[in-house]
């Protein structure tokens, strides 16, 4: 779109930006974070409470199961083995406030 009308303003020179600093953004890393479902960035604040498991799935009026799969999920597409590497590595991503 770009190159068929070059001048659409201010929006051209902030894609021309964006599109400078993509190239450092592929990869696993980034396209995991880009994937989370709604269900997970749900999930996402909770897993930085004290809160259980357990506990979370009955504040969140769903299974314990879910909890445990959708948390599974965020890991792995966080690139993150355990709660608190899931948690750090929300916030690097700007996912979580912190």
């Amino acid at each position: 779109m770009l190159r068929r009308r070059p001048g659409l303003g201010t929006l051209t020179g902030q894609a021309r930006a964006l599109r400078t600093r993509l190239p450092g953004r592929h990869g696993p890393a980034a396209s995991g974070a880009s994937t989370l479902t709604a269900a997970e960035l749900r999930l996402l604040p909770m897993l930085a409470t004290h809160l259980s498991l357990a506990e979370i799935a009955a504040e969140l009026a769903i299974s314990h199961n879910t909890v445990k799969s959708q948390a599974a999920s965020l890991y792995r597409k966080l690139m993150a083995t355990s709660r608190e590497q899931a948690v750090a590595r929300s916030r690097e991503l700007s996912l979580l406030d912190g």
